[in-house]
């Protein structure tokens, strides 16, 4: 238990203190909350706030609780929860007698400061104090426990008060529901859904709809629909952001075909759609290839009076550059200038990668040039874009103007960038420097896996089986083992030279180093040793291939050896 059961508290039943809309604005309009409350209080900032405090606690016959309770919480709906903590010392040093109200102001400021054994430890303070703590207060430490990101904390709080016999409101679970979905917790969060039925607790829309944006961001389509048919039958009418998720969820895993489904029940259900379904829409079919349905989709946003905005217009050309229409993904640029829409880094990014792509580079320095002259500041994607081009048309001394450029500017190269350089050194067959490069990514910036690869890959066609054994010795000491491609061709090359007896060394360290080998793996040792009439070897490599239940290569083995299956 967490409350102390010495302490007798009182069971409550389900009293909803606020309306299922409020969750809504908590969680959407919360700022205009806050500027209401500054309105409403009668107090335009903090500094008249304090003053009307400081007033009230030093006359002789300070005003009752509730009064000093009204400008606290105007203070901390303000934000300036530190101010509102002090004045609650200033309060208790008078002797004034705090409610169950200042309290839960008292466990907010705390939450919002992130101190949440304070604000827990408040609790046993207001049973102390002959106070039973309320639904207010419970929903404050629940909040707080989800905001500072100790969702497991909060439910176990949840768990362990639902245990003693208390009741929770809507408001309740739509904290703790939103709380696990922001936390990729989305089918615990179901199961919470769940669960507020069976305690004839009904979900809101709010609720529903934070689930099923879970479940449409985890690729759990079919269970975001099954929920979205169950919110019908329970009446929860859909709005335009739910539809949103759902047809964002169906367009990410290609069912299209409920995709059609959806906008046709929006049109029955009398729900519009907005510019962001369109968006959603027009990149998902432009990353299909399927530009010209995207351009039916743009036409049709047109026509609705739904103004394209830079994000649509980045997916379109998105759209064009992937199928190599650079030309029309510049035109539809300069049409989005002419509009009035202003051009952003990713805007630049998506044409000058373009450009890039299609060995247009020069046409990718003016646009970067362009973006200079706006005071766009280019991104790490950028510059990688343009050194990615200059490379594959061994433009080097461009590419190293570029480096000084990042450098001085502040924008230091990331592994992508010299993941580019080292592909391009590899390629011209210069191993030295390509060495002495792939040592300063590893000393500088953590390699990845294509780092691995290649500078394994072209050292192995380089014959330089000693320096790549050191280098992936090197790796394994950082902590940044390869992959089973880069241990495939290690052991392809170390078999290719004759080293059997050190390509099965390096296959039985595999598992040692968290790596288990795949049947290519065994694949091109077994192969390897059948050629060099090796059956022995390959016989006992072939039985631990299958004890691990990898792809059955008898048929293959036997073709070899027989060469007539």
């Amino acid at each position: 238990m967490i409350l102390n059961p010495r302490y007798a508290i009182s069971k409550f039943s389900r009293n909803p203190i606020l309306p299922s809309s409020t969750l809504l604005l908590y969680r959407f309009f919360s700022h205009l909350q806050r500027h209401y409350a500054r309105k409403s209080s009668g107090f335009h900032n903090v500094e008249a706030a304090v003053t009307r405090f400081n007033c009230m606690i030093r006359v002789l016959s300070p005003p009752p609780t509730c009064e000093f309770d009204k400008v606290l919480g105007a203070i901390v709906r303000m934000g300036h929860y530190p101010t509102a903590i002090s004045l609650f010392s200033q309060f208790q040093l008078r002797g004034i007698s705090p409610s169950i109200a200042t309290f839960s102001i008292l466990i907010n400021c705390f939450c919002h400061q992130s101190h949440m054994g304070f604000a827990f430890s408040l609790l046993g303070t207001i049973l102390k104090s002959g106070y039973e703590p309320n639904l207010v207060t419970f929903n404050t430490i629940i909040n707080g426990f989800c905001t500072n990101g100790m969702i497991y904390k909060a439910l176990n709080f949840y768990q362990d008060l639902v245990a003693q016999g208390y009741l929770f409101d809507e408001f309740t679970y739509g904290i703790l529901i939103n709380g696990l979905c922001k936390n990729g917790q989305t089918k615990a969060a179901l199961h919470l859904l769940h669960e507020m039925e069976e305690r004839s607790v009904e979900p809101n829309l709010v609720m529903y709809s934070a689930v099923i944006d879970g479940l449409c961001k985890d690729g759990l389509v079919t269970d975001a629909l099954s929920l979205c048919s169950r919110m019908g039958d329970r009446g929860v009418l859909l709005d335009v952001v739910t539809y949103n998720s759902l047809i964002r969820g169906c367009c990410s895993v290609g069912r299209w075909q409920d995709v059609n489904q959806l906008l046709m029940r929006m049109v029955r259900e009398n729900v519009d759609t907005d510019d962001f379904t369109f968006n959603i829409l027009i990149d998902a079919l432009c990353k299909e290839g399927r530009v010209l349905e995207a351009q039916g989709v743009f036409v049709m946003m047109m026509k609705r009076g739904e103004k394209p905005d830079i994000i649509t217009y980045n997916a379109m050309m998105d759209g064009y550059c992937l199928r190599k229409s650079v030309d029309e993904a510049k035109e539809l640029f300069d049409g989005m200038v002419k509009r009035g829409l202003e051009p952003d880094v990713l805007n630049y990014n998506v044409l000058i990668n373009g450009y890039c792509k299609n060995e247009m580079v020069d046409e990718a320095l003016v646009l970067f040039k362009e973006m200079r002259r706006k005071n766009l500041v280019p991104s790490i994607a950028t510059y990688n874009s343009l050194i990615d081009g200059l490379c594959n048309l061994h433009r080097i001394p461009h590419v190293k103007e570029l480096l000084d450029e990042m450098r001085d500017s502040g924008q230091p190269p990331d592994v992508v960038t010299y993941n580019i350089l080292l592909d391009t050194l590899c390629k011209t067959r210069p191993f030295d420097e390509a060495i002495s490069l792939f040592w300063k990514i590893v000393q500088g910036i953590w390699p990845d896996f294509y780092t691995n690869y290649l500078i394994v890959d072209n050292l192995c066609k380089g014959e330089k089986l000693k320096i790549t054994e050191d280098a992936l010795q090197y790796l394994l000491m950082l902590g940044c083992p390869p992959n089973v491609r880069t241990y495939t061709i290690i052991i392809n090359a170390l078999c290719k030279d004759g080293s059997f007896d050190e390509a099965i060394l390096l296959l039985s360290k595999m598992d040692t180093n968290d790596c288990s080998p795949d049947a290519v793996t065994f694949d091109t040792i077994i192969g390897a040793l059948l050629k060099k009439n090796e059956t022995d070897k390959a016989e006992k490599l072939r039985h631990e291939m299958m004890e691990r239940g990898l792809v059955n290569i008898e048929k293959r083995l036997m073709c070899e050896q027989g060469g007539n299956l």
